[in-house]
């Protein structure tokens, strides 16, 4: 599956379900609602999306959780977000708040490129100032 198969909106579904999960365990319906801040409505068709795209597994009422696949792919998600917020803040000086707005949008459309080479030039400098 490729970043293309998945909207950067499923993308923060799924960051935000690997988020819940990594707070409570178990992530419901309700959960991801108040993490998004959006409509129950809303967060049943996204649901529907992941579980259509293998991402996730639902059952009513239940529970959701992350397959194999979807777990791989909200760690990316969450990987690609803390570099480029470690960026901003870290390199450029933005304030937090700017920061995580601004990573949010950027990690949907970064190439794998692009942030590998960023990320390489944060390690190295991390370890030059060591």
């Amino acid at each position: 599956m490729s970043r293309k198969d998945i909207s950067p909106s499923l993308e923060d579904y799924l960051e935000a379900i690997l988020g819940v999960m990594e707070k409570n365990e178990k992530v419901r319906v309700t959960d991801l609602s108040e993490e998004l801040d959006v409509a129950k409505s809303s967060v049943n068709q996204a649901v529907q999306k992941l579980m259509e795209l293998g991402l996730v597994t639902h059952e009513k009422y239940g529970p959701l959780v992350l397959t194999a696949t979807g777990k791989n792919q909200a760690e990316i998600v969450k990987r690609r977000h803390h570099h480029l917020k470690d960026f901003l803040i870290n390199v450029l000086g933005v304030d937090n708040s700017t920061a995580e707005k601004d990573a949010c949008a950027m990690e949907h459309h970064i190439s794998a490129v692009t942030l590998e080479k960023l990320i390489t030039f944060l390690e190295e400098g991390i370890q030059q100032s060591d």
